[in-house]
């Protein structure tokens, strides 16, 4: 029944892209990127899919290999303001040369978020891929 849920939800992602200020979270949270510890260093983002329904998803682990970014996030979903469930998802962010987003995939899956997501999802991915490589270019070279 969960994943029925979430899937209902999913689809529905972006069909009413209204940001909810209410869900923001203080997002000091503790990052792994290469065995180096960052505290907050991702942050968060929020898909709203509107009549009282959002998740935050949240970064909780990075990990680096050349051109692709491995992040760990925590899913909150919300129901009318209240947590309702709590889960992990990891998505490979993969990257051409020029450090610019190529594709998104949830790992394990062969879908593309930045092909067939909803265009409220695709751009909060997007952006977040964006927000990621500029961190990571912060942190240090790549390997």
């Amino acid at each position: 029944m969960k994943k029925y849920i979430t899937g209902c939800l999913l689809n529905i992602i972006g069909c009413f892209n209204m940001p909810l200020k209410s869900m923001s979270q203080n997002n000091d949270r503790r990052i792994m990127v290469d065995k180096k510890e960052i505290a907050g260093a991702y942050g968060s983002f929020v898909l709203s899919c509107g009549s009282g329904c959002a998740m935050t998803y949240t970064a909780e682990k990075v990990r680096r290999n050349l051109l692709r970014i491995t992040v760990t996030f925590k899913v909150e979903m919300y129901l009318d303001g209240q947590l309702s469930d709590t889960y992990y998802k990891t998505y490979v962010f993969l990257y051409d040369p020029a450090d610019r987003i190529r594709n998104i995939y949830l790992k394990g899956k062969s879908e593309d978020v930045l092909k067939n997501g909803l265009p409220a999802t695709q751009k909060l991915f997007r952006d977040f891929a964006d927000e990621l490589m500029k961190k990571n270019r912060n942190i240090g070279k790549r390997k």
